[in-house]
């Protein structure tokens, strides 16, 4: 799908996808180094109908660009924003549950667009994902609303200076919600990250915005 320029893709997960009930829905913010492909790994992965979105958002980013780029991140927000708009319009999406997420680069963007508007997601789950954004760290009490789960590991050399404090950020945001984690992954490097990313996914779908401190009820 197209919208104002930006290639969205999508795939239902689950064989009563077109049951007529809201669903779920799960959206990874692409990043021109990886591919909407990986949507299909994780279609029919999930015990109910999911909602499967790949966003364009970040596909005309530059690998030079820094990632906290004031400029850019003013922008692409508000682009983020309008695509959400759409995606709701055209789905039937159960607006209290709405997971952002995304690996390495496009990981720091989802958890940036999370608490950016904390009221309108669930949860946020970041992949090999660094803290130290100014969008981020500005906004850390946006973590009592939003589930958030980063996943690093411990040999990852993309961000080898700052592994102290990520951990710190861990702590705030894990003592911010009984829900959210902060795990290190001994012996893991950045890309091994991906390994668990499904498994984090599933955990996040157990929760509704609306019923944030218990379990969606089967």
């Amino acid at each position: 799908m197209h919208i104002n320029g930006i290639t969205s893709y999508y795939v239902h997960s689950g064989v009563d996808s077109d049951s007529g009930g809201k669903l779920p829905a799960i959206i990874f913010v692409g990043h021109p180094a990886d591919s909407p492909r990986r949507l299909l790994q994780f279609k029919g992965k999930f015990d109910e109908p999911v909602l499967l979105i790949w966003s364009g958002l970040m596909e005309d980013f530059s690998r030079n660009t820094p990632i906290e780029d004031e400029t850019v991140w003013a922008g692409k927000k508000l682009e983020f924003i309008n695509l959400l708009d759409h995606y709701q319009a055209r789905f039937i999406v159960d607006p209290n549950r709405i997971y952002l997420t995304g690996f390495s680069a496009s990981g720091v963007y989802a958890w940036m667009l999370a608490y950016d508007r904390p009221e309108r997601y669930t949860a946020v789950v970041a992949m090999s994902a660094a803290s130290y954004p100014p969008q981020i760290q500005k906004h850390l009490d946006a973590g009592k609303s939003v589930i958030t789960v980063v996943v690093r590991g411990r040999q990852d050399f993309m961000f080898p200076r700052r592994l102290e404090q990520e951990m710190e950020t861990g702590r705030i945001i894990e003592s911010y919600n009984p829900h959210s984690k902060f795990i290190v992954k001994e012996g893991q490097g950045h890309s091994e990250v991906a390994m668990y990313w499904l498994e984090y996914l599933q955990y996040v779908l157990r929760f509704s915005k609306t019923r944030m401190n218990h379990d969606v009820a089967p």
